[in-house]
């Protein structure tokens, strides 16, 4: 796979969308009433581009403006000589939204200082119909890349893509997915057992991995899901689900039919039979795990072994490497649990096993279900990520499993990272769940 570094990839990418744009809309004029109303009494601000985004679901038009800024705007907390703007300084640029009569809107503002150590920075905004995506890059040796699809009418984040790779060697980089309307993310990286040569960067997203998402999304990558951190509130309390609660829409669950996961063991379960398992995490320490289990009706275990009882795996990745991929063995932990709370000590990196507070619930659908809090020492960081495995028994002998990774040879060969998600303050708001009838379900 041919591997482009992500600064030229977006800056290709700037270039043809703002030049298909800007013959079609930038000699658009705009009313001195609504540049009065942007630009306020900011005298140095001037209007760059105009964009055509197409038109509401009322069919109003919605047009996008380019605002750029004098120093003597800049924002309080840009760096003394201002924003950084093509080898001079400024005070950065906003991008309001015209929609039909309605008064302007501002929607971003940023000012590039740099984004860190080696000054390499960027932030570039390209408008599609009903969308605006917000490119930025920036970092030193360790690179990153992320954009933020918003619909403009209305104004929210719907979709994420985020990117980060070492320029110093060839074979790390992951990228990941977030769809904030599913609540689902998804990341690929480089297999490190692979050769990758010259190739510095983050793996292109394949094209096929969004409709049919695998274990092996393309040669020599790897993909996993990854377990959600919502936002919840702006209080760091309010992340802490009641005893009680179950989780309801604010994630969706994994099944062992193969639906947000992957059956890694025995044969996918009929739709009648199938498991469902919600996973969040509240915090480095704390994960919250929910499951239905159809199947799971009291039974005796083969040979009175835990590993042919209905049960969870949570494997966590505890080395400080970069690369989440191929960790050593005893890099990795696993704990097993079972659906009345026990916990069992798996294979690999010997760890103080987890608290677990479990309760009884139903979930939106009014099935029981069984919720379990597993919370670890505070020294006992998921710093490399997170895999959830779901084994369901029938007559006392391990079934099926489904994972959110690939599981070969009881080892994960890809342990991804928690996504936390922004606690935004927007109406509706991005990744942010809340509590209502005593369902954690999302808030869109």
């Amino acid at each position: 796979m041919t591997m482009t570094p992500v600064r030229m990839r977006v800056c290709a990418a700037a270039l043809i969308s703002s030049a298909a744009f800007c013959a079609a809309v930038c000699a658009a004029d705009l009313d001195p009433a609504r540049k009065s109303a942007i630009c306020q009494t900011r005298a140095a601000c001037t209007i760059g581009k105009v964009y055509d985004g197409g038109r509401s679901a009322s069919a109003a038009p919605l047009i996008v403006v380019e605002v750029h800024l004098g120093l003597t705007d800049k924002p309080d907390d840009a760096p003394d000589e201002g924003c950084h703007a093509e080898g001079k300084f400024d005070g950065g640029v906003e991008y309001w939204l015209l929609e039909g009569a309605q008064p302007p809107k501002r929607l971003l503002k940023f000012c590039n200082d740099g984004y860190g150590a080696a000054g390499v920075g960027e932030d570039d905004v390209t408008v599609e119909s009903g969308k605006l995506i917000h490119r930025r890059v920036g970092g030193s040796a360790w690179r990153w890349e992320s954009a933020t699809t918003y619909t403009l009418s209305p104004w929210r984040a719907i979709a994420e893509r985020d990117c980060s790779f070492n320029d110093l060697s060839s074979d790390n980089g992951s990228v990941t997915d977030i769809d904030f309307l599913a609540m689902t993310a998804r990341s690929i990286t480089k297999d490190r057992a692979a050769k990758w040569g010259e190739d510095v960067g983050c793996p292109q997203w394949p094209a096929n991995a969004s409709a049919a998402f695998t274990p092996h999304p393309a040669p020599n990558l790897l993909g996993a899901y990854n377990v959600l951190v919502p936002a919840m509130g702006a209080d760091p309390a309010s992340t802490r689900i009641p005893s009680g609660t179950a989780i309801g829409d604010c994630v969706p669950p994994m099944t062992t039919a193969g639906a947000n996961g992957f059956v890694v063991f025995g044969d996918p379960a009929p739709a009648a039979r199938a498991a469902e398992v919600r996973a969040i995490a509240e915090s480095f320490q704390t994960l919250v795990v929910q499951v239905f289990d159809p199947a799971a009706s009291p039974q005796t275990a083969a040979g009175g072994s835990w590993i042919n009882l209905p049960h969870v795996e949570i494997w966590i990745g505890l080395n400080t490497e970069s690369s989440r991929t191929r960790l050593p063995f005893n890099q990795l932990a696993q704990f097993g649990v079972d659906l009345n709370g026990k916990v069992y000590p798996g294979v690999g990196r010997k760890e103080a096993l987890p608290r677990v507070e479990r309760w009884p619930a139903r979930d939106a659908a009014g099935h029981p279900v069984v919720v379990m809090r597993l919370s670890w020492p505070n020294d006992t960081e998921f710093v490399n990520g997170v895999a959830v495995v779901y084994s369901q028994a029938e007559a006392g002998k391990q079934k099926r499993m489904a994972a959110t990774t690939a599981i070969v040879r009881n080892r994960p060969l890809f342990v991804p990272d928690l996504m936390s998600l922004p606690n935004i303050d927007a109406a509706p708001p991005p990744g942010k769940c809340q509590i209502r009838a005593g369902l954690l379900s999302k808030v869109q």
